[in-house]
């Protein structure tokens, strides 16, 4: 054979090697490419666990073909950036470096929250809170204790539930109880919860003008259309700006005490670090 038959062969020979290894998996089995952009290839062993199991035919192939489409994009992308930036500014070490040491350091911090948390909060620490800080504690929209029911104008007893929506009487509020849930078509009592006004308002059948004046005047409601009567009554109402009240705060106020213990758990847990390292000489300074 002569030299140049040889080389011609050799280089024959690498080329289809690298074909081969390049459509054939690490078990050995052949793979049909989904799409190729340039040099790179995307694999059906690349997008196992992309579509959710339990869809249909169709809802799977779309979501496939969007992947894929968003895989060609990213790489067109990266490939005219390799293309267009010069040497220095596609060095990202630092970068990726700077990335890497910050989601270790966060993901050892959330595991040692998560051992080391204590998530019990009492109801004096609650208040204590709250009361400390009360100046911070203002109602940003109208909010009411209240009582909503939806019934058809023809329902039985709608005249006598129109007596004791009403009322607050203990022996009252137990008889509204027991017609409201045999009769209408829609009863929520929210006499012992606050609710911002706007969010029991889109039962209303229209929107009521100038809701804070309307309230002042107004602590019980009845609206109509059609064949449907609504009967509202307001228990209390804060208005915007009044100091809000501890129960309206009382999710807000354990999600601050929680996190104000996070980050104190997280403070001491660097302060301890560094305060260990420096009594047994881990670090210097050369400033």
């Amino acid at each position: 054979m002569s030299l140049k038959a040889e080389i011609f062969f050799k280089i024959f020979l690498f080329t289809t090697v690298v074909v081969m290894v390049s459509c054939f998996n690490r078990n050995g089995k052949e793979q049909k490419p989904l799409a190729v952009v340039y040099d790179k290839y995307l694999y059906k062993s690349d997008v196992t666990g992309v579509v959710p199991k339990g869809l249909t035919k169709g809802d799977s192939v779309k979501i496939l073909n969007a992947y894929v489409d968003q895989w060609i994009r990213h790489n067109l992308m990266l490939k005219l950036s390799e293309e267009k930036l010069n040497e220095e500014q596609k060095n990202v070490t630092k970068q990726l470096e700077d990335y890497r040491s910050s989601l270790l350091i966060f993901k050892y911090e959330q595991e040692f929250v998560l051992q080391k948390l204590d998530t019990a909060i009492s109801s004096e620490e609650v208040k204590s809170f709250y009361y400390n800080n009360i100046s911070n504690f203002l109602v940003d929209e109208t909010i009411v204790k209240a009582l909503f029911i939806k019934l058809r104008k023809d329902t039985p007893y709608s005249n006598k539930i129109k007596e004791l929506y009403k009322s607050t009487r203990e022996e009252d509020v137990k008889m509204l109880d027991n017609l409201a849930y045999q009769v209408a078509e829609k009863y929520d009592y929210f006499g012992d919860k606050w609710l911002p006004f706007n969010v029991l308002q889109r039962q209303f059948p229209y929107s009521i003008e100038n809701q804070d004046n309307y309230l002042r005047g107004n602590r019980s409601i009845e609206l109509e259309d059609g064949n449907f009567l609504y009967l509202i009554s307001v228990r209390e109402v804060m208005f915007k700006g009044q100091t809000s009240p501890l129960d309206y705060e009382l999710t807000n106020i354990k999600s601050v005490i929680l996190n104000k213990r996070k980050q104190k758990l997280i403070n001491d847990l660097e302060n301890n670090i560094y305060n260990d390292a420096l009594d047994h000489k881990k670090f210097q300074t050369f400033l």
